[in-house]
């Protein structure tokens, strides 16, 4: 499908090169078959025409940034990605949430936990009712976990959360208790021990 946005996007900006939606369309495409390259022109020139619009589309304009912001960030370019971000963030605010709760997915597969938890964060204060961006806070931050010391005389072990680790978990099943996620969130907080005061119980040792 990305191959075919390409071609039918490539002959839609050469007939007319003054549309910036052609554009963002097409670095969208580019980006989907990874030519980071051809996408940031792309998406470059569809925020050119819109800065000489009568009439500036925010939705185009958050497009195209947000489209930059994921090829900096796929690229470690983290500086330049969160300043996308937040460019498209400015121009059309009413999609803070769904901007910042992408650049924390990418991030994730990118697997650069402390920007996947920055942007997190930034995704929690955009939408605080979305799920999604406390199990990727969670998930950044349980990188940083460590194991407790062997117990005398069991020897056994628990998992030792980093700060506000356990905190996203428990948001994330607060506001999604059978979610996709909940059954590795649920084992690992029982695994830490926690007992979180919410609609989950941790299971009794």
């Amino acid at each position: 499908m990305p191959t075919r946005v390409v071609t039918l996007m490539s002959k839609d900006t050469e007939a007319r090169p003054t549309e910036s939606v052609l554009w963002a369309y097409l670095g969208q495409g580019q980006l989907g078959l990874k030519k980071y390259d051809e996408a940031e022109t792309a998406f470059k020139k569809a925020l050119e025409i819109e800065s000489t619009a009568k009439k500036p589309r925010p939705e185009i304009q958050g497009l195209a940034n947000s489209g930059l912001g994921e090829i900096y960030a796929r690229n470690n370019k983290v500086d330049e990605a969160a300043a996308a971000y937040d460019a498209a963030v400015k121009i059309d605010p009413t999609k803070a949430g769904f901007y910042y709760k992408n650049e924390a997915v990418i991030y994730s597969q990118t697997n650069n936990l402390d920007a996947q938890a920055a942007a997190a964060d930034k995704a929690i204060a955009a939408n605080p009712n979305d799920p999604l961006p406390y199990y990727l806070k969670g998930q950044a931050l349980i990188g940083k976990a460590t194991m407790s010391e062997p117990d005398p005389k069991t020897k056994a072990q628990h998992i030792i959360l980093p700060p506000g680790c356990a905190e996203a978990y428990a948001k994330y099943l607060e506001l999604d208790p059978s979610g996709p996620y909940s059954a590795d969130v649920k084992g690992i907080l029982d695994s830490a021990g926690q007992k979180i005061s919410s609609s989950y119980k941790a299971t009794k040792k």
